[in-house]
């Protein structure tokens, strides 16, 4: 069995639905505006797309109807939309909605049929319907015009072209072109054609003519005194549904689903889509990326780039490949999950299947020796795609390959689930390694003489020369660390990946360097591969590229992420092999061949803001506001836009632009100070590589009178004038403190007494009553009696508790179990103790002794308590952090959770509220961050009260 190899220009890199956010699968349209994003209408409203996010609108944001015919953008980069049977909008960026035009009865009246949206040769917009048409514009004044004119500019004159057409006696179609200026007929041009033109558009001084067959034309106007011009015709390849423009290009969809893609001004092909009968329209961004609209699969991405791709019909194998090896002249296997082995010779591709009927075979390794082809899977080895034969460990049983390494060409050790095993490659005997650990190897590399490799207690290394393998010490420092995959580099460099995300560089088996996940390269490392300078990391979110250099004991380096939009077949890549300047990478979805020198292009991210609320009202967006003082709630929304999708997150910065904060997910809500507030936003690529372009906002915030300059200067005025008396009456109102203390000690006394007469008191009354009654039935009802006592003992453990309540809320005390942190530690046992939340709570031993006033201690408890309660009722999390510290006088609490998040927006409750009321009364700051991916997180700082 065999299959050929097909390439394309553009090359398939993302689809997206409603899964992704998308607000249909149904699309009409699509456009990109002037901030670079892309517009998409659908069948239930119309999606603005980022690269990343999609924010939705719909008739809440304006739209006459959900249902979005077009989408249109016109000279000035407003964009309009055509919804069925009303009347036209266009989007206001102030305000983040959509705007009907509703102030025009020819317009009222023409949209209550089909409407179409087009653009004259100067860029307004046209509306055509019921055979009239109206031009919207500057002015924002509407204009009729004759509908099947098109506007013209040659010799900077202003003309009009009109059409008619007659069929003759041979069936010959005379279309009929005349054109006016003033009003008067000019001159006018004859075009004969086979078939009938149901649409032309005029673009650039172009006319294009289309029919709905095969045909087409292309009329370019020169000159008017004598009327010159020349037409050009097209066929092509079958009858056609649709055409558009965009970007230079011409896109032409065939009935059958094919896009064929022309350059507009010569007409020649330049390459074509199939996406299938489902495609609905077609769409040229300005950075040369193709989007497809379908009818039911959701938006679909193209791009063209250095990576070429080897995929085969799904029929013919399955695509998921777990491993690859390309041998010195270029022939390549690849073997995936379902024991078959593709192989790629001089252009043509095979199919090897390795049989095994009672179980699944993946086949983890392949190795080129120099006469023959050595697969190894789950239960043993083939040679050249024979019969599978098994791998013998020393005790004489079955042992299963993990992976291998070829040593010379008789020689390969295996990394098996029984240790370190050697394989004659001419012999195909096998022998143990001798002083080889019997456990799972899970990762090996070939070094020189040695070899390095992965077992459960950690790194060997197995030395040829003495056949023997021994353990290496990482050291304390990494003695924790589990080690996943290894590479080994020129210059006795040994490359190992860990379980938590990092990536350490060993020399002369010493680590001497770490690269961790904050850096970029991703956390769950599946494969590496070296290079030179450059080590290749394959994982589940695609491929880091690292150049480096190591000199001097210092480790400097680059990072290249390459994933799904930069060409990947699919972002999860199993394995990775070398041939000349090629790396070649086995993934879930076919092969990629990555040339060796592959730099993807640096991304200068626009960052753009897309809503402003204040206090939970939206507001139109602004460069500056200026707010009264209780205006400090702020929520903004952002966007970093870059449609191929290499936008990784959006960072701020409040007043000081040497400290930036990454921001999860595209919504900002926090709490500002009084006065000017600054905030600086900047996007950041995949690369970590930050936008040249930068947003600052600034939010005046008015100070309240009472801590105004005047209202200080005032108090200090009438203080001063008052100074003698105030001297002279120290004595009283000294007198008046201390009687103000002993009023306030006495209603603290009297709130004790009404809690032990009400509550503490309640309860004595029922022991003596329970008491009395046990003491007469001691000697008559045994069970009964028993009933009771527990009932005391009960009553007994609540009085103690109330008691302890009572005296911690008027008296920090020393002992262990009166502290602030035991009565947390207490509450969120008894509430997340009863779920499958697992927790962690942190607090500053501190605290207790340095926190003093009671009103503190108490908010604190009921704003932790308050997020605890939310965090089991709500969050779906399966994990909870609770942190208290004190840093520089300042308490802060921070409680987060991995759940599901919630939209701020949207929340309906008191407990934010109360939170944040809280969280004002003691002059602190309250911050708040949620998100899908991340869950939420609980931010509080109180200033320390002496």
């Amino acid at each position: 069995m065999c299959s050929t190899v097909q390439g394309q220009t553009f090359a398939k890199r993302n689809t997206f639905n409603t899964d992704h956010g998308l607000a249909s699968n149904h699309i009409y349209d699509i456009v990109e505006d002037n901030k670079g994003f892309l517009w998409v209408s659908t069948d239930n409203g119309i999606s603005r797309f980022d690269g990343k996010y999609f924010q939705n609108f719909s008739v809440r944001q304006g739209l006459p109807s959900n249902e979005v015919l077009q989408v249109l953008k016109d000279k000035n980069g407003t964009i309009w939309i055509n919804c069925f049977k009303q009347n036209p909008a266009y989007f206001d960026d102030l305000t983040n909605r959509f705007i009907a035009v509703k102030n025009n009865a020819e317009l009222n009246e023409i949209s209550k049929s089909l409407l179409r949206l087009t653009l004259t040769t100067n860029g307004n917009v046209r509306f055509s319907g019921r055979n009239k048409a109206l031009i919207y514009q500057n002015n924002k004044t509407i204009v009729p015009i004759a509908n099947l004119s098109e506007d013209l500019a040659i010799e900077n004159k202003k003309l009009s072209l009109k059409s008619s057409l007659n069929i003759n006696q041979k069936k010959t179609i005379r279309h009929k072109f005349l054109l006016y200026h003033n009003k008067q007929n000019i001159d006018s041009l004859i075009l004969n054609s086979a078939t009938s033109i149901d649409k032309q558009i005029m673009l650039d001084n172009q006319l294009y003519l289309f029919s709905n067959k095969n045909l087409g034309y292309k009329i370019a106007f020169w000159g008017i005194k004598p009327l010159s011009y020349q037409i050009d015709s097209i066929h092509f390849r079958t009858d056609h549904t649709l055409q558009k423009f965009s970007n230079g290009k011409l896109t032409i969809i065939s009935q059958d689903g094919m896009v064929s893609i022309f350059n507009k001004d010569n007409l020649r092909q330049l390459y074509q889509v199939n996406v299938g009968r489902a495609t609905n329209c077609a769409y040229i961004d300005r950075f040369d990326n193709l989007w497809i609209g379908t009818l039911d699969k959701g938006l679909v991405f193209y791009s063209k780039n250095k990576i070429k791709t080897i995929q085969t019909n799904e029929n013919f194998i399955n695509n998921n490949f777990l491993s690859i090896a390309v041998n010195n002249t270029g022939e390549l296997a690849a073997g995936n999950y379902d024991g078959e082995i593709l192989q790629l010779k001089n252009k043509l591709i095979t199919k090897k299947t390795v049989k095994n009927p009672n179980r699944t075979t993946w086949i983890r390794k392949i190795i080129y020796t120099q006469n023959n082809i050595i697969a190894l899977h789950d239960i043993g080895y083939t040679i050249n795609f024979g019969p599978t034969r098994n791998i013998l460990a020393g005790n004489g049983s079955f042992a299963y390959a993990k992976s291998a390494a070829l040593m010379n060409d008789t020689l390969m050790v295996i990394g098996s689930n029984s240790g370190l095993i050697k394989l004659n490659t001419k012999s195909f005997e096998t022998k143990m390694v001798r002083n080889s650990a019997p456990e799972i190897t899970l990762s090996l590399v070939k070094a020189n003489q040695f070899i390095y490799y992965i077992g459960q207690k950690g790194l060997y290394k197995y030395s040829l020369v003495s056949d023997s393998a021994k353990l290496i010490s990482l050291g304390k420092t990494w003695s924790s660390e589990k080690l996943k995959n290894l590479a080994y580099a020129q210059n006795n460099m040994l490359w190992a990946s860990t379980a938590s995300g990092k990536l350490l560089l060993l020399h002369e088996d010493k680590i001497v360097s770490c690269i961790n996940e904050n850096t970029g390269i991703p956390e769950n490392i599946s494969c590496i591969a070296t290079q030179n300078n450059s080590i290749w990391l394959g994982s589940k979110s695609g491929i880091s590229i690292i150049d480096y250099k190591f000199k001097n004991g210092k480790l400097t380096y680059t990072i290249c992420n390459v994933s799904k939009n930069d060409g990947l077949p699919s972002n999860t890549v199993n394995d990775f092999s070398i041939y000349k300047d090629t790396m070649y990478a086995a993934t879930e979805n076919g092969i990629a061949k990555i040339p060796l020198n592959y730099k993807n292009s640096a991304f200068d991210i626009k960052p753009e803001i897309t809503g402003i609320k204040i206090n939970n009202k939206v507001v139109e967006v602004a460069k500056t506001y200026q707010l009264n003082s209780d205006e400090n709630n702020i929520a903004m929304q952002f966007a970093g836009v870059e449609l191929s999708g290499h936008f990784k997150n959006i960072q701020y910065a409040i007043n000081d632009q040497s400290h930036w904060n990454d921001l999860d997910g595209n919504t900002l809500n926090i709490q500002l100070n009084n006065g000017s507030n600054d905030i600086y936003i900047r996007a950041r690529d995949v690369n970590n590589r930050v936008s040249k372009n930068s947003i600052q906002i600034n939010f005046f915030i008015k100070t309240p009178f009472y801590k105004a300059i005047w209202f200080w200067a005032f108090i200090t005025i009438c203080i001063s004038s008052l100074i003698f008396w105030v001297f002279s009456r120290r004595k009283l109102a000294k007198q008046q403190i201390k009687f103000n203390q002993q009023l306030a000690l006495e209603q603290q006394r009297s709130t004790i007494t009404a809690d032990l007469h009400d509550d503490i008191g309640a309860t004595l009354s029922s022991l003596q009553l329970n008491s009395a009654v046990a003491n007469r039935l001691i000697h008559k009802d045994i069970k009964q009696t028993q009933k009771i006592l527990d009932k005391i003992e009960n009553q007994s453990k609540s009085l103690s508790d109330k008691i302890g309540d009572i005296i911690w809320s008027m008296k920090p005390g020393k002992d262990e179990f009166m502290t602030i942190g035991s009565r947390i530690k207490n509450f969120a046992n008894d509430i997340l103790g009863a779920t499958n939340i697992h927790y962690h709570i942190q607090i500053d031993p501190t605290l207790n002794t340095k926190l003093t006033d009671i009103n503190t201690r108490k908010n604190i408890v009921f704003i932790t308590k308050e997020a605890i309660n939310n965090i089991a009722k709500y969050s779906q999390s399966s994990h909870a952090v609770v942190n208290i510290e004190i840093i520089n006088n300042r308490i802060y609490l921070k409680i987060s959770d991995n759940g599901i998040g919630f939209d701020p927006f949207s929340t309906l409750g008191n407990g934010l509220s109360n939170m944040k009321k809280r969280t004002t009364e003691l002059n602190g700051i309250f911050h708040l961050e949620s998100s899908k991916e991340n869950g939420s997180i609980i931010s509080v700082m109180i200033p320390l009260v002496p």
